[in-house]
């Protein structure tokens, strides 16, 4: 059985409870509160249009994430084109301060080098 989230008609706390008919004791204010069949029909019937609300907005949310998203990506995009024809080499400068520095590396004379000669 699942839960449902209901308010105490007397101290207006909410409360979780099963849902099945049955007797419930609020935990605040420990007055008992009968959950009738009539009283679930009318919580099944409020809670599936809450799903359906609950769905539209999720799939608001979802378009206005992929929006957003979509836009992040092409400021990125239009950026990198500008940079990239500003300097071609923009995208890779990691590999070139590597490489400046295995070139640097290779310039130095070794230790073993003395003997060579």
């Amino acid at each position: 059985m699942k839960k449902i989230i209901i308010t105490c008609p007397k101290c207006k706390e909410k409360m979780k409870i099963m849902d099945k008919v049955a007797k419930y004791r609020c935990p605040n204010c420990k007055e008992i509160y009968k959950f009738t069949w009539y009283k679930r029909v009318i919580q099944k019937f409020i809670g599936f249009f809450q799903g359906i609300i609950q769905t539209f907005v999720d799939i608001k949310n979802n378009f206005i994430t992929k929006y957003k998203n979509t836009k992040a990506t092409y400021n990125y995009m239009k950026q990198m084109k500008t940079n990239m024809k500003n300097n071609p080499n923009w995208s890779n400068y990691h590999r070139e301060q590597a490489e400046e520095k295995r070139m640097k590396k290779a310039q130095k004379p070794s230790f073993w080098d003395k003997f060579k000669k």
